[in-house]
């Protein structure tokens, strides 16, 4: 049995200041793990702003989990977690603070996100922890709660760099 596709492009096309930055893109992409590569400017951010509604396409669609980018933005943002490629942390701010928040500005309730805060932090070890403000964490105990502070479990989640915390 194929899988349903995850994201699907329609002749996508983007234009940013003028310029044609994404052009004509096809695909049906399915798996559970979908990686973007290409060098710098090559239209990965731009394609993934798009797929969430911060750029509207000049020409085409594209739909990720069935939903259509142009009508449903909204919704589609709902079910993406996204991790950036630098710290993005409130300073003095406590763990379980910090992932509450995220969990708010996702949409749960103060009191589920907060018992999804705790349960997160647990899970990735770092329940003796959450007390204490993210800026004193090692850098992996960061990772573990910027993972965390997409608590809401989306269905799909971007993550910046991949291998940015990759030793070679």
């Amino acid at each position: 049995m194929t899988p349903s596709p995850i994201i699907e492009l329609d002749g996508l096309a983007v234009s940013l200041g003028g310029r044609a930055v994404l052009r004509d893109l096809r695909a049906s992409l399915a798996g559970r793990c979908i990686g973007l590569l290409g060098p710098n400017g090559a239209g990965k951010t731009t394609l993934l702003h798009t797929l969430l509604g911060f750029f509207r396409p000049a020409a085409g669609t594209a739909r990720v989990f069935g939903k259509d980018i142009r009508s449903e933005a909204a919704a589609i943002r709902a079910q993406m977690g996204y991790m950036p490629e630098t710290d993005s942390f409130i300073a003095g701010m406590s763990g379980v603070r910090f992932v509450r928040l995220m969990a708010e500005l996702s949409g749960l309730p103060p009191a589920a996100a907060l018992e999804r805060a705790h349960e997160a932090l647990f899970y990735v070890g770092l329940g003796e922890a959450r007390y204490r403000p993210v800026d004193s964490y090692s850098l992996g105990m960061k990772q573990l709660a910027r993972a965390c502070s997409s608590s809401t479990s989306p269905p799909m989640a971007s993550i910046r760099p991949p291998a940015a915390a990759c030793s070679s």
